[in-house]
Parts: C-alpha cells; sequence; structure tokens
C-alpha cells in the first residue's frame, strides 16, 4: 500500500528486482507475489499488503513488480516467477472477514476486480494463486469460469495456477463441497493445476481416475502447465 501511494511505478519494479536478486541468491525462483486484491473495505485485515481501491493504479502497480520479479527472462538466474494472487474478489470479503464469500456481479468482476489480473498476464506472469473465498456460493479454487473461460480462453494464460493455502479443504467447509475428495475433483477439473499444502490431491486423485470422475487428460494439462514454467526458469539446466 505505501508503494502504490508512491503512485511510482519504477519503486515497485526496482522493489521486486532487490526481491528478486536476494531470494534467487538462495536458490529460491518462485514468489507468492504481487497480491493485487481491490481492497475498499477498511476492515478487511490484508489491505495494507494491497495496492488499495483504484483498479488502474493496481494494475500499473502489479505489472511493474511483476516485471522486476521476473526480469526480461525467466531462465535468468536472477528472475524469480511471480504469482498474481489473490485470483478473483478476496478483498470484497463480506464485512471484511477473511475466507468470507462474496457477491459480485459479472459486470463488478469485470470492471473492477479483473483488470489487474489481465495486467500480470500481459506482462507475463507466469502463476496464478486461486482465492479463498467463495462468489455466489462458488469457491475461486472450483470456479472454471474464472480459471478457464476467463482466464485460460479469454486471456490465453499458459502458466499454472497453484491453490492459497488449504483453500482447496476449504471448499468443504464453504459447503461446496461433501468430502476432500470431492473437493479435489472440483478443484483439479475446475483448473487448479496445483495444491498449497492440504493434500487432496495427493490423497484422492488416483483414485478419482480410477472411478472416470477426473480425466487422465485432465491431470496431463495440469502437469504441462507446471512443467512448462519449470522449463522456462532453467529448473531442469540449473536446479539449484
Amino acid at each position: 500500500l505505501g508503494q502504490a501511494a508512491s503512485f511510482d511505478p519504477e519503486i515497485a519494479e526496482k522493489g521486486a528486482r532487490v526481491s528478486a536478486i536476494e531470494a534467487s541468491s538462495l536458490g529460491i525462483r518462485w514468489t507468492f507475489a504481487p497480491m493485487i486484491d481491490i481492497s475498499r473495505d477498511p476492515r478487511w485485515g490484508r489491505i495494507a499488503e494491497s495496492c488499495g481501491e483504484d483498479p488502474y493504479l493496481t494494475s500499473v502497480m502489479g505489472s511493474a513488480m511483476v516485471k522486476g520479479f521476473q526480469g526480461d527472462s525467466l531462465s535468468n538466474s536472477t528472475s524469480i516467477a511471480a504469482c498474481a494472487k489473490h485470483y478473483v474478489g478476496y478483498g470484497a470479503v463480506e464485512g471484511g472477514r477473511d475466507y468470507n464469500e462474496t457477491m459480485i456481479t459479472e459486470r463488478q468482476l469485470r470492471n473492477v476486480y479483473l483488470p489487474p489480473f489481465e495486467a500480470a498476464v500481459k506482462q507475463g506472469a507466469a502463476t496464478f494463486m486461486t482465492s479463498f473465498n467463495s462468489n455466489d456460493g462458488i469457491p475461486s479454487s472450483g470456479n472454471p469460469f474464472i480459471l478457464k473461460t476467463v482466464l485460460r480462453k479469454e486471456w490465453n494464460f499458459d502458466g499454472f495456477v497453484v491453490s492459497d493455502w488449504a483453500s482447496i479443504k476449504e471448499m468443504v467447509t464453504h459447503g461446496f463441497c461433501a468430502d476432500d475428495k470431492e473437493a479435489a475433483m472440483k478443484a483439479v477439473n475446475a483448473g487448479v493445476d496445483m495444491e498449497m499444502v492440504s493434500g487432496t490431491y495427493v490423497n484422492n486423485i488416483k483414485a478419482l481416475i480410477k472411478e472416470k470422475k477426473v480425466s487422465e487428460e485432465t491431470i496431463n494439462e495440469a502437469v504441462r502447465n507446471i512443467l512448462r514454467i519449470k522449463f522456462r526458469l532453467g529448473l531442469f539446466d540449473n536446479p539449484y
């Protein structure tokens, strides 16, 4: 928020470049940033992590951060993969309560909350992270409209999508899934390529394939998306 208050994208880019140089020096090649949620409710505790309330400013600053993290080429040893988060609408949670639900119309989504993420794709962001919130009852980690229709088909994103911390398992808490197995099925079929923390994929996907609830091609596509970024980072040439 402090960087955004400068209205100076060069500062944001330089800050991200320094972060990338320092992190990559220790072998870290991926960061969970920039956080480009539009935030208009001061009750939400993560508002200081965002660039604030304006879609245009957030788009410009977020793009600058992506450029700083990733440099001229992901294969450069000082570049780290950016991760645009939280996709999408996390900053609009009801009552400012973290992990809560949202009720954002498609018009609001396209005019307010999606533009910074589209800008991140245009800047070449390597990865995206799904958000914790549900919108109109559908959690982001199980939402094919935002993950397939918008991100893949409309914006032609070819990186990979990672869940936020246990957000796939939390689809059960949202009442969207009966159990972890259904959560894994809905998330991978919706387009979440990699799961963070909760383990529903590793514990259930093999059985879901046998039951023909998840296709092998769906898994192959997720693997392709992940490997594509690893190759671009040069990890198979220089893993350390």
